[in-house]
């Protein structure tokens, strides 16, 4: 019989801490952000220049969308202020009836005068240490604030959180723009290697990426534009899929123009003589002819084909050229990740030195090799 009862009691035990209802919250009582954008306060930009006197602070904009039913917005944009980003998220609870939650927030925007000044390592370190905050939240920088870009009055989505986290979800897959990702971040601060992410801007009434934003380390240093991307994306190896024009002059006068669909990869080798060391990246594109614009056919004429393969690897070696010598010389850091090679192999005698000097003291060849699988004629 006590057998019978201890039993009975078990059960019990076990079906009122199975309900899990003691911790319970209607979800129209909790603020789940979509995004948030990080910036410098706008009384803490003298800081910089005077610390002892003024402590920097940041802004912390979210966009909550807004779960309860007949409410009249689908969502509301708060800006609140701290010393950190975590600090940031206090003064919710002084306006806001819910429970803040910010693990579920897909995209974050870093003004640009915050990635440029104080670095964004130590402002991230509130997303790191939350467990739940998903690695895969997009990263971006926006020319100017963070905040602008979300204020940015959208149409035919539910807000900007769900366009930019859609313009920028894969997007390297679409076209060249780089993706990043929280932790991509954290994996490119390590010795030898420093992160890019995609540049957002706003043009007139529309939200748009402008370029890639160039780090060293945690601070951005350099901005490059809708041209230079391309070529980044290229020597950096990230692999893409995109759009590039060519032109082929004949005797000093057009003789064809178009562009080609393309997708690219990379190969590198790293030889050293003594302290002199040598980089040979070899970029490999391949693709299809998109359009151009002169009335003779492949099938007529054999070498146009090669024409357009040679001038787009022209095209691209000449750009890449270009890159690295302002790479060198203006940013002075690797951006396009190839100082790894060389320490795969001499960690012991770089890893002080690569993250100084290293990268504009090295010789850089690039070769470029063409193929163009399609080009929409029956040869």
């Amino acid at each position: 019989m006590a057998k019978k009862w201890l039993l009975v009691f078990i059960i019990v035990v076990q079906l009122i801490s199975l309900s899990g209802c003691w911790d319970y919250k209607d979800i129209d009582k909790l603020d789940f952000p979509a995004a948030g954008a990080y910036d410098l306060h706008q009384a803490s930009k003298t800081a910089d220049t005077n610390q002892e006197e003024e402590e920097q602070t940041v802004d912390l904009t979210t966009i909550i969308p807004n779960i309860s039913e007949n409410v009249k917005e689908p969502f509301r944009i708060e800006t609140t202020s701290g010393l950190t980003i975590g600090n940031a998220r206090e003064p919710k609870v002084y306006s806001d009836p819910g429970t803040y939650s910010p693990g579920v927030s897909g995209v974050i925007i870093f003004g640009e005068d915050l990635a440029a000044s104080t670095g964004l390592k130590n402002v991230v370190e509130s997303l790191s240490r939350a467990p739940q905050t998903p690695k895969t939240q997009e990263f971006t920088i926006a020319e100017g604030r963070g905040e602008s870009i979300l204020r940015v009055p959208i149409k035919d989505y539910p807000s900007m959180a769900d366009y930019i986290e859609g313009l920028l979800r894969q997007s390297h897959q679409r076209g060249f723009i780089p993706d990043a990702t929280l932790h991509e971040f954290k994996t490119n601060i390590a010795p030898g290697k420093n992160p890019i992410m995609p540049l957002l801007t706003i043009k007139g009434e529309k939200v748009e990426v402008a370029g890639a934003a160039i780090f060293k380390k945690g601070r951005m240093i350099g901005k490059a534009n809708l041209n230079e991307t391309p070529i980044l994306m290229m020597l950096r190896g990230i692999k893409s899929t995109g759009n590039i024009p060519f032109i082929i002059k004949k005797d000093g006068k057009m003789f064809d123009k178009g562009s080609v669909d393309i997708k690219n990869s990379r190969k590198v080798k790293v030889e050293r003589n003594g302290d002199d060391f040598t980089f040979q990246i070899t970029i490999i594109l391949e693709g299809s002819l998109a359009e151009h614009q002169t009335d003779k056919l492949f099938t007529k004429n054999e070498d146009l084909r090669k024409m357009i393969e040679d001038q787009i690897a022209a095209d691209v070696t000449e750009d890449s050229k270009k890159f690295i010598k302002k790479m060198q010389e203006e940013y002075q850091v690797d951006c396009i990740d190839i100082s790894k090679y060389a320490l795969a192999k001499w960690r012991k005698e770089l890893k002080d030195k690569v993250d100084e000097d290293f990268i504009g003291d090295v010789n850089i060849k690039v070769e470029v090799k063409m193929k163009l699988n399609n080009v929409g004629e029956l040869t």
